[in-house]
């Protein structure tokens, strides 16, 4: 009796995984009933279809990690899992990575997650993704990774505003179709270590309780709810205190499923972001499980583009990463194809393409060829012609960065799928 008991365990160990691996492909047919399937790519002509796919030449291990963490989220509903996605224009937009959150964060009813790290751009005079609407009072400077100077301060956003103002006001709040995920009960306010300003939360619900905890870098605050709008000030308590310095929010829940965290500047290349020395402390508050680097397309326009120098600044973003969060896998997506000043393509495309999948060799990076699926050499001139890039053929219309951000979920899906087979195989 014994002996027949431990093997229907056995058996219930073997086939209930394959259960709910089952169980997760009927909820994504049944969810995508209403919608366009993420996992089919979208009909665009000039898309290589056969290079949609990541490709991984080294060390697995980092990326079977983020896989087994995947399990838990889609197959048990259970944990959080943290994606971070760095780079230039295509992302400050947060139209590309907002495509792959909402992808990501509807993948299985019940495990959305929430929105994770935003900067208020607007407060830098610069454009602010539309998902969000930051209104603030009082004077501020701003700095920015692409300068040479005054960056001693920047970490994650790349940016960083700066008052003197004895109190001042910050509000968010959030509009269109990916609202629902945008709730939070728990905010850290990244700001300068020396001597800065009390940062405190307000609500015109006098019923919401706050908790404020004061760290040397971010000031937390806890709710006894769920927020969908964000009230901050900033005052000046003492008269040691000369200014106050805002580095990013991150906007935190309970919630089971995805935070997909993206932080971007416009012009950006690797030599911008190592400019950033509170990058690796900054980036370790979000916990990262995956990190997808998109850095390059600023590289390749530089006349003197050097693939020694670009493999050397990537091998040190690696670098921090790894001293932030060590069993977090690294992504990179060669460029996107672009023009030369609208002329002629840019025949550094394919060299970024090898020295990424240098680093896959090295450093156990997956590669996602954006560069080869969008058709190689040349091909933003057809994505322009079809409406999915813009005239200067170095940006993307709405349109073709929610076609980015599909192509580039199926792959991860299609390689999920991948782990799924080999690991609950019978």
């Amino acid at each position: 009796m014994e002996h027949t008991s431990r093997k229907h365990t056995t058996l219930l160990q073997t086939v209930l995984p394959i259960i709910w691996c089952l169980a997760f492909l009927v909820l994504l047919v049944l969810q995508t009933a209403g919608q366009s399937n993420p996992l089919v790519l979208p009909t665009i002509s000039m898309v290589d279809a056969n290079s949609n796919g990541l490709i991984l030449k080294g060390d697995r291990s980092a990326w079977e990690r983020y896989c087994t963490k995947m399990d838990k989220v889609l197959l048990d509903g259970t944990g959080q899992i943290n994606i971070v996605q760095v780079g230039g224009s295509h992302i400050q937009a947060d139209m590309w990575s907002a495509e792959l959150r909402e992808r990501f964060q509807t993948a299985v009813p019940g495990v959305r997650g929430g929105r994770g790290f935003i900067y208020p751009y607007t407060m830098s005079k610069t454009n602010n993704p539309y998902w969000y609407k930051p209104e603030y009072t009082g004077r501020w400077t701003s700095v920015k990774n692409l300068q040479r100077e005054g960056t001693q301060e920047l970490g994650l956003a790349g940016y960083a505003v700066t008052t003197t103002d004895p109190s001042t006001t910050l509000d968010i709040t959030f509009r269109g179709d990916i609202y629902p995920g945008s709730t939070f009960n728990r905010v850290k306010v990244l700001h300068g270590k020396a001597n800065q300003f009390r940062v405190s939360a307000w609500s015109n619900d006098t019923t919401i309780q706050m908790e404020t905890s004061e760290m040397e870098s971010y000031t937390e605050i806890q709710f006894d709810r769920y927020m969908d709008t964000l009230h901050l000030r900033f005052d000046r308590t003492d008269s040691t205190q000369q200014q106050f310095t805002l580095k990013g929010l991150i906007l935190e829940s309970d919630d089971p499923g995805f935070f997909y965290h993206a932080t971007g500047v416009n012009g950006a290349s690797t030599t911008s972001w190592l400019r950033c020395p509170e990058f690796s402390n900054e980036l370790a508050l979000v916990k990262p499980d995956l990190v997808v680097f998109s850095i390059g397309i600023n590289d390749a326009h530089d006349p003197d583009f050097s693939t020694d120098r670009y493999l050397k600044n990537y091998e040190q973003l690696i670098s921090e990463v790894v001293e932030a969060a060590p069993n977090a896998a690294i992504l990179l997506t060669t460029n996107t194809d672009s023009y030369m000043a609208r002329k002629y393509p840019n025949k550094n495309g394919a060299a970024v393409r090898d020295v990424m999948l240098e680093l896959s060799r090295k450093h156990g990076c997956v590669v996602w060829d954006t560069w080869n699926v969008m058709g190689g050499k040349g091909s933003i001139a057809q994505w322009s012609d079809a409406g999915l890039a813009k005239a200067d053929r170095i940006h993307f219309t709405r349109a073709g960065y929610v076609a980015l951000g599909d192509l580039l979920f199926s792959s991860i899906m299609d390689a999920y799928g991948d782990h799924i087979r080999s690991t609950y195989r019978p």
